[in-house]
């Protein structure tokens, strides 16, 4: 699994640094294969499922626990990348 840590982010959803990120790793996955997005801002979290809704992208998981949302998505065989 791919994990992509924004953690140490402090940009807010709309600056394009964190869900580039994203983007980018789930890009790089095969069809079945899943990433997953750490991140202590709330704005991630939100911009990552308005996201993976728009992008075709599974959410197979989306918890959030000390602070920290930990959100799985899974590559589907016509996921969008972009």
């Amino acid at each position: 699994m791919t994990v992509v840590d924004l953690t140490d982010a402090e940009d807010l959803c709309m600056a394009p640094g964190a869900l580039e990120r994203v983007r980018r790793a789930f890009a790089s996955l095969e069809p079945g294969e899943q990433l997953e997005v750490l991140s202590t801002v709330t704005e991630h979290a939100f911009a990552v499922r308005a996201w993976s809704r728009k992008h075709g992208a599974a959410v197979v998981s989306d918890d959030r626990e000390n602070g920290v949302s930990r959100i799985i998505l899974e590559r589907g065989a016509a996921a969008a990348a972009g």
